[in-house]
C-alpha cells in the first residue's frame, strides 16, 4: 500500500512536473509572441510613419508641381507676350529701317545731282579757262607783234629825233607872235601846239606825249614871241 502511494505520489509528482514544464513551455511561447507582435506593432507604426511621411512628401511634390505648372503657365504666357513685343519691335525696325534707307538713298541721289551739277560747272569753267588761255596766247603774239612794231616806231623817232636835234643846231630859234600859248602839263600835245616852261616858249613840231618834256630833246622847238 504504501508502495502504491509512493508509486501514486511519484507519478502525480511526474504528471506535475511533466504539466509544470508544459505550463513553462507554453508561457515562454506565449511571451515569445507576445514580443514578436510588439516588434511587429513597431515595425508597422514604423512603417506608418513612413507612408505618411511620404504621403506628406508627394503633397509637397504635387504642390510644388502645381506651382511650377503655373509658373510654367505665366512663363509661357511672359513668352508669348515678350514674343509680340519681339515682333511688334521687329516691324517698327524694320519699318524705320525702311524710312532710313529712302532718306539715305535720296541723299545719295541729291550728292549725285550735286556732284554732277559740280562736275557741269567744273567743265564749263575748264572750257573758259581753255578759252582764256587761247585768247592769252593770242594777246600774247599780238603783244610781241606790238612790241616789234612799236620797238620799229621808236626806232624810226630816235632817227627823226636825231635829224631834228641836227636840224635845230644848226638853225636859229623859230620866231611867232602868236600869244596861244600856255602853261606845260604832262599830257598828249598836237603839232602846233605853244606852251611856256621854265620861262621859255615852245612849239611842238609833231605828236608830243605825256612824257615828253620841253626842254629836251623831242617833239618841243623853242621859239620866240615877236611883239
Amino acid at each position: 500500500m504504501n508502495f502504491k502511494k509512493v508509486v501514486i505520489v511519484a507519478a502525480a509528482v511526474g504528471v506535475f512536473f511533466s504539466a509544470g514544464l508544459g505550463v513553462k513551455s507554453l508561457a515562454e511561447d506565449f511571451w515569445a509572441g507576445h514580443t514578436d507582435v510588439e516588434t511587429i506593432n513597431s515595425s508597422i507604426d514604423t512603417l506608418t510613419n513612413r507612408i505618411n511621411s511620404k504621403n506628406q512628401d508627394i503633397s509637397k511634390l504635387k504642390s510644388d508641381l502645381s506651382q511650377a505648372q503655373t509658373n510654367v503657365q505665366n512663363g509661357t504666357t511672359q513668352l508669348g507676350q515678350l514674343q509680340q513685343q519681339l515682333t511688334q519691335v521687329n516691324t517698327d525696325k524694320q519699318t524705320e529701317l525702311a524710312q532710313k534707307q529712302v532718306e539715305i538713298q535720296q541723299k545719295i541721289d541729291d550728292g549725285n545731282r550735286a556732284v554732277a551739277s559740280k562736275q557741269s560747272e567744273l567743265n564749263t569753267a575748264n572750257q573758259t579757262i581753255s578759252s582764256l588761255r587761247q585768247q592769252i596766247s593770242e594777246l600774247q603774239n599780238k603783244n610781241n607783234s606790238t612790241d616789234q612794231s612799236l620797238t620799229e616806231v621808236q626806232q624810226a623817232r630816235q632817227k627823226a629825233e636825231q635829224a631834228v636835234q641836227q636840224t635845230a643846231a644848226s638853225s636859229t630859234p623859230a620866231t611867232s607872235n602868236s600869244t596861244e600859248n600856255q602853261t606845260w602839263e604832262a599830257k598828249i600835245y598836237n603839232a602846233d601846239d605853244r606852251v611856256s616852261y621854265n620861262g621859255k616858249d615852245y612849239i611842238a613840231k609833231w605828236y608830243a606825249s605825256a612824257s615828253d618834256i620841253p626842254g629836251n630833246v623831242g617833239p618841243w622847238q623853242e621859239y620866240q614871241e615877236i611883239h
